[in-house]
């Protein structure tokens, strides 16, 4: 008999490293376009190892911080809805 393991360590950290380094990315721009002057409020949305949802954001008000956050669903679903084949 033959076993095949489908956790496969190296993989996974690889694929863990990826992630951080795209998210270290994504917060050194960020942080550029806040010092230049080019972002100014922001919400964003994080979980951590365990799977606890956190929201991050420097906002001016409450109304406007869940109008960021909205707009970014709204982005994202219209990004993902976009990229789906509807013909499979």
């Amino acid at each position: 008999m033959k076993v095949v393991s489908i956790n496969n360590k190296d993989k996974t950290d690889e694929m863990r490293e990826e992630q951080k380094e795209s998210c270290l990315n994504i917060l050194d721009e960020m942080k550029q376009r806040i010092e230049s002057g080019e972002i100014t409020e922001f919400v964003a949305a994080s979980t951590n190892q365990t799977g606890e949802v956190q929201i991050h954001c420097a906002i001016k008000d409450y109304l406007g911080g869940i109008g960021l956050m909205d707009v970014g669903k709204y982005t994202l679903t219209n990004l993902i809805v976009s990229d789906y084949d509807w013909e499979e």
